[in-house]
């Protein structure tokens, strides 16, 4: 119940009157994920973005193998910092919510599920390949922190890199 209540709260923000005062970027993109393994697995990502510098992003990567279902979602607010002389170079600090799934689903047992509920920081660079009127592409790398669950009292930390090639248009 709580994931749903939070998904729609942040839903409602997302749309609230806050963006009749700037333009609004649509982004999507597709990425390589590597979670900690050292792998890089197939991702796929979603934004909203405003001219004031303020993105919402959404992050998703799934793979299943024999009977194991692993899907990470990430959901991201991060803004655009300002500390590079060249437009087309850009900075980005934000803080971002993580579920990692995983299933066991083994014939003729019960199915056993975990959801890992996670609130992070994102820290990202971005370079501007393409820029013209409404559309821009655009190459990005885009880190997340987490603290590592009650391991955080160890100072122990899980993260998630993410590399896309995106494309932008403007509503």
């Amino acid at each position: 119940m709580f994931p749903r209540t939070l998904v729609r709260g942040l839903m409602l923000w997302m749309i609230s009157a806050t963006w009749a005062h700037a333009g609004v970027w649509l982004q999507a993109g597709e990425s390589v994920m590597e979670q900690g393994d050292f792998l890089l697995h197939p991702a796929v990502q979603f934004g909203l973005g405003l001219d004031d510098g303020t993105r919402y992003r959404l992050d998703f990567t799934g793979r299943r193998f024999g009977s194991f279902l692993e899907t990470t979602t990430m959901l991201s607010r991060d803004e655009l910092i300002k500390i590079f002389p060249w437009p087309e170079l850009t900075a980005r600090f934000g803080v971002t919510i993580m579920d990692a799934y995983t299933s066991y689903d083994p014939p003729g047992e019960s199915k056993q599920d975990v959801h890992d509920v996670n609130i992070g920081l994102c820290l990202g660079i971005g370079y501007t390949i393409w820029s013209e009127e409404r559309w821009r592409v655009n190459a990005e790398w885009n880190s997340q922190i987490y603290a590592a669950g009650f391991a955080f009292l160890f100072l122990t930390t899980a993260r998630k890199s993410i590399f896309t090639l995106g494309a932008e248009v403007a509503l």
